[in-house]
């Protein structure tokens, strides 16, 4: 039995159970207890005190805001045009939210888009098409990036939808994205990708 317990192969099996554990409880501590209710609770708050002040459709006002908006959208990987450009962009109590995390006003703004252009090696955004309903307009976009720590550094490319309201000087108030960072982002990861793929394929 003593000879058993101490075989390498058991202790190797042994390990690497106890190590499986220890991801496993250390996954537990640190999961987010279910938020969702109180995300879409923020979401629609943020939307109303956006308010719908906005330029008006059609206007002057309206192309230069969504031409703003969009240029910084296509230079979010350039650290010195976003220190220079976020507060011509986004209003003083902006709302951005890129299902990632929440920021509010254009400092907290400035200062995420910056510290995620010093994570990568390249960016790009390429605009596919905008339409407005209401107060608020969706802008189409896909997204290629790469960073060190994702995807062993090659190119990621994604798809999303960003839905803003604009002031009523053009700058942005409401931003929220929509996309699927589970699969570009956290599914990159390591270890934690694999993870992620092994839930998606149980629930098929």
């Amino acid at each position: 039995m003593i000879s058993f317990l101490t075989h390498p192969v058991t202790t190797f099996f042994g390990g690497a159970i106890l190590a499986l554990i220890g991801i496993g409880i250390l996954l537990s501590a640190n999961m987010e207890n279910n938020k969702t209710a109180q995300f879409v609770k923020n979401y629609r708050a943020a939307m109303s005190k956006a308010g719908e002040s906005g330029p008006s459709a059609s206007s002057t006002g309206e192309a230069e805001a969504i031409q703003r908006f969009t240029e910084f959208l296509k230079n979010v990987g350039d650290r010195i045009y976003i220190d220079k450009q976020t507060a011509n962009v986004y209003s003083k109590g902006a709302y951005f939210d890129d299902t990632i995390a929440t920021h509010y006003g254009p400092d907290e703004i400035r200062s995420y888009f910056l510290q995620t252009a010093e994570t990568m090696t390249s960016f790009e955004v390429n605009i596919l098409d905008s339409t407005r309903s209401g107060a608020d307009h969706y802008i189409r976009w896909e997204m290629i990036f790469a960073a060190p720590r994702l995807a062993e550094g090659e190119p990621i490319h994604s798809v999303g939808i960003s839905q803003v309201r604009f002031d009523e000087n053009g700058k942005v108030v409401f931003h929220q994205d929509f996309w699927d960072s589970g699969r570009h982002i956290y599914g990159q990861i390591p270890v934690v990708g694999g993870m992620i793929g092994i839930i998606k394929n149980r629930m098929k």
